[in-house]
């Protein structure tokens, strides 16, 4: 009685889903109708193939007895003829090394979409070719050997494409989403030999890092420093600044201050080695394109830093250290003023930031110690119990003052 319910729950269950679906795809293009409805029917068998099945309890016993038969059966000979005379099992009469038959995938159907202007692929679901492309991204170290990235969402791919990034694959789930990309990702396809992808939902949701997966994903290979250069050239004059990041351990800030640099917009951005990744995908979204707009250099060590400074301007630089307590160097006292008093700046000018938790590491201090009285620690004045502010909010306010003194100086 009580099995009989179930199955008559789980056979409305697949009847409601069923009509939901049809429903959905009713109102969507004639030339994707039946994609879309095996999309949902392949989705459908993986959630509820199992649903209908009893539990029946196991006699240990007898589940030992089916085990002892299995492996008697998988030592018997393939042939059931005799052994020959003077061999000692019946198993070496068995050829050797004989290969094992590989069963062949159909290839996956080419769609070519004329009112997109577009040609896809589908894939199934859970098609291993997705995997296969999207696990050497997923990892940093091969991410950083090959130079990609994977970009989520319509407006940062829509940047992305707009800085002239080259784009390898695209993956979509929802034709309505990569119709409002058309003209870019037509261009792409045709300049850069892009491979897209139609692919279930249920696969974009597994390899999605968001809860509610935008509908596209693509994989991009990562700006290059001159190509970026080359950007800056056509717009605004970056200012002679670099932002240091030190101990920056949350991607969404490291974004966030990367988005703020962009919009100064400053030389570029150097991320010291034991900071979060600026390429994965949260601190992609917190900068907002501003990763395809300016240099950054990542993952450099101190000793590394002073050959990421301009040469013709290292022996005029500046060093600025944000410091949220005017009390912690010691060792520094005169040196520590008033973010909106900072006098004269310099050549060029470098700011360090450090992360809210832990500040700027003692390395910081030994690098700004090395231009003698043309370093300086600045602090933001806050209210009685104030401890802090958030760390883009203290970067935001310095930047801009450094330009207000940066654009009277030129004046």
């Amino acid at each position: 009685m009580f099995f009989n319910v179930i199955k008559r729950s789980v056979r409305t269950g697949i009847k409601n889903v069923n009509n939901y679906y049809l429903v959905r795809l009713s109102s969507g293009s004639s030339s994707g109708h039946n994609d879309e409805i095996k999309d949902a029917l392949d989705i459908e068998a993986n959630l509820f193939e199992n649903s209908l099945l009893q539990h029946q309890p196991v006699s240990t016993r007898e589940a030992l007895r089916k085990h002892k038969l299995t492996l008697i059966s998988k030592q018997k000979p393939a042939s059931h003829k005799k052994p020959v005379a003077g061999s000692t099992t019946a198993t070496s009469a068995l050829p050797r090394n004989v290969p094992t038959p590989t069963v062949k995938r159909a290839p996956a159907p080419l769609i070519k979409d004329s009112e997109l202007n577009l040609e896809f692929t589908r894939l199934t679901l859970q098609d291993p070719l997705m995997s296969t492309l999207l696990t050497e991204v997923r990892s940093r170290k091969r991410r950083d050997n090959n130079k990609q990235i994977i970009i989520e969402g319509r407006r940062l791919i829509e940047e992305a494409l707009q800085c002239r990034l080259k784009m390898h694959s695209l993956f979509f789930s929802q034709r309505d989403q990569l119709a409002l990309l058309r003209e870019r990702v037509a261009q792409a396809q045709q300049e850069d030999n892009t491979k897209i992808y139609k692919v279930p939902q249920h696969d974009l949701k597994t390899w999605s890092s968001l809860v509610t997966p935008p509908g596209l994903l693509a994989l991009f290979e990562r700006p290059s420093t001159r190509g970026i250069q080359q950007q800056q050239q056509l717009g605004s004059e970056p200012l002679p600044i670099t932002v240091v990041c030190d101990n920056i351990r949350e991607p969404n800030n490291l974004g966030s201050i990367i988005r703020t640099c962009a919009a100064l917009p400053c030389s570029q951005v150097v991320v010291t080695h034991g900071c979060c990744d600026p390429w994965e995908s949260k601190a992609l979204r917190g900068g907002c394109g501003g990763q395809f707009r300016l240099p950054i250099h990542d993952d450099v060590t101190w000793e590394q830093l002073p050959l990421h400074i301009p040469p013709e301007v290292a022996d005029h630089c500046h060093v600025f250290i944000a410091e949220n307590n005017p009390k912690k160097p010691e060792n520094l006292a005169g040196n520590t003023v008033d973010y909106a008093e900072v006098g004269q700046t310099g050549v060029h000018n470098i700011l360090i930031i450090g992360g809210e938790s832990h500040g700027v590491s003692e390395d910081a201090y030994k690098f700004m110690q090395l231009v003698g009285s043309r370093g300086k620690c600045v602090y933001i004045p806050l209210a009685a119990g104030m401890d802090s502010l958030n760390v883009v909010s203290a970067l935001t306010l310095i930047l801009f003052e450094l330009r207000k003194k940066l654009t009277n100086k030129t004046n």
